[in-house]
């Protein structure tokens, strides 16, 4: 068996205590349901890797609700699970849920407000309003988000194989450097390298960017040709399983500047004043100040980028979003990303970005890729 099948399996034993945990925490009173409409927390408690879903939790019952397209590979992955096929000719997505939502008795019912449309939940609420014997009916933003911020072992490691594949992607595609090349084909390179290592997909659009385009935080790849001088930004990501990483590089085509190797430390030594930082109970504010000290009181300071990181696991952005007014603590099992940098408009950006994970044993980068100033060669470019 092969280390991510191996991992499948062990992921759905952590799923299925993220779902145990859901309902001692939504369901606990009698006679009560819950709507979950959100993709990824569909995924997250189910194991379903596919789409036009809806997952029904009650008091008696785990429903997951889906149509011809899905049935048979819900019935596959979904074994905690009643999975249900909608004729979608002959019965309103409303109708089935107020059907099952009547023959559990349920009383209350709770939805997640923020992954459904005003016109859908309308319909829903209508339908069910009118025929079921609910007394209550609330919005719940954030439950399974809430389980989604600590990840299990098994989780950490899908993510450690993600930034695996990005570290030997990246030292590859380094070898395509080169005078003239654009940042669109080093970015295609990138994403070719990465699905030949396993990727399933990019965990988001690769960011590329050369000399005074990588002051663009989040710029899109373009026709612009490398030449001396030039600073290399790469922002990028793979995914294993559904997990995601994301880590940022910046490298210098030929020799640095004094200029460049100046700003370039001055971001290497932001992150690694957050980095230590990070133990149980601190918090976010507080990592974030850490690497702000160094930035904003540098001749840089009106550069600076304005956050640190954010957390990331099935999405790229998720819960801690780590600020100056962050207030969330880091736990054991958070993975999130630690990433300072500065923007100089005309001249170019620096960012170092890293996923680490506090785990009993301290403080766990999960990116490795080198992280000094690397000069890539006109002649050879490799790490």
């Amino acid at each position: 068996m092969n280390l991510t099948k191996s991992l499948g399996k062990s992921l759905g034993k952590s799923l299925e205590t993220s779902l145990d945990k859901l309902r001692d925490k939504v369901l606990s009173k009698a006679n009560s349901a819950m709507l979950i409409f959100s993709d990824i927390n569909i995924s997250y408690l189910s194991a379903f890797t596919g789409h036009a879903a809806t997952i029904l939790l009650t008091s008696k019952a785990n429903y997951l609700l889906t149509d011809y397209r899905y049935f048979e590979q819900a019935k596959e992955q979904a074994t905690d699970f009643k999975v249900i096929c909608r004729d979608r000719a002959n019965q309103s997505l409303a109708s089935l849920i107020e059907e099952l939502l009547f023959h559990d008795d349920c009383q209350t019912l709770f939805f997640e407000s923020e992954h459904i449309s005003v016109m859908q939940w309308q319909q829903i609420h209508q339908q069910i309003s009118q025929q079921t014997k609910l007394s209550e009916i609330e919005p719940l933003s954030g439950a399974v988000e809430a389980l989604r911020f600590i990840k299990s072992d098994t989780e950490i490691a899908l993510m450690e194989q993600a930034a695996k594949i990005g570290d030997t992607a990246l030292a590859t595609m380094l070898n395509s450097v080169k005078v003239g090349v654009t940042e669109r084909e080093l970015a295609i390179e990138l994403d070719y390298q990465m699905a030949l290592l396993g990727s399933e997909e990019v965990s988001f659009a690769t960011i590329l960017l050369f000399g005074e385009r990588s002051a663009l935080p989040h710029g899109i790849p373009g026709d612009r040709q490398l030449k001396l001088g030039d600073i290399i930004l790469i922002d990028f990501g793979a995914v294993v399983n559904g997990y995601r990483s994301d880590m940022t590089r910046t490298f210098v085509f030929g020799p640095a500047s004094a200029e460049q190797k100046h700003v370039y430390q001055l971001v290497h030594s932001a992150q690694q004043a957050a980095i230590d930082e990070v133990v149980e109970g601190v918090l976010g504010s507080h990592l974030y100040q850490q690497s702000a000290n160094i930035l904003l009181n540098s001749e840089y300071k009106q550069y600076a980028g304005e956050g640190l990181g954010h957390g990331v696991g099935l999405v790229l952005h998720e819960q801690p979003f780590i600020g100056p007014d962050c207030h969330t603590a880091i736990e054991k099992g958070c993975v999130f990303t630690i990433e300072p940098g500065i923007y100089i408009p005309g001249w170019g950006g620096v960012r170092i970005e890293d996923d680490v994970v506090l785990t009993d044993d301290g403080l766990k980068i999960i990116t490795k890729s080198p992280k000094g100033l690397i000069e890539l060669s006109a002649a050879k470019s490799n790490t």
